[in-house]
């Protein structure tokens, strides 16, 4: 973990389970008119091997933002909690 501002940041290091390079990895939340701008950054890619990984991530995080994210936000009841599960 390298910072954490509740509610508004959360920023920690990242390093997969082979030992590659160490990236950072960041979640922005600030006011934007009358909502919230959420902000995602993963940066720390170096090299050749660096471009294609952070080319191959670029696919998840559009899936992850468009579709996981989306389906989270839906199941937040008025005061941010995650609703119980249908039974």
């Amino acid at each position: 973990m390298l910072e954490v501002r509740e509610p508004s940041l959360l920023r920690y290091s990242w390093q997969d389970e082979d030992g590659g390079e160490v990236t950072e990895v960041a979640y922005r939340l600030e006011p934007h008119g009358s909502g919230t701008r959420f902000t995602y950054d993963h940066t720390g890619f170096t090299g050749a091997g660096g471009f294609f990984m952070a080319k191959i991530l670029g696919s998840v995080r559009t899936k992850m933002l468009t579709t996981g994210l989306p389906a989270v936000l839906n199941d937040l009841d008025g005061q941010g909690t995650l609703r119980p599960e249908n039974p």
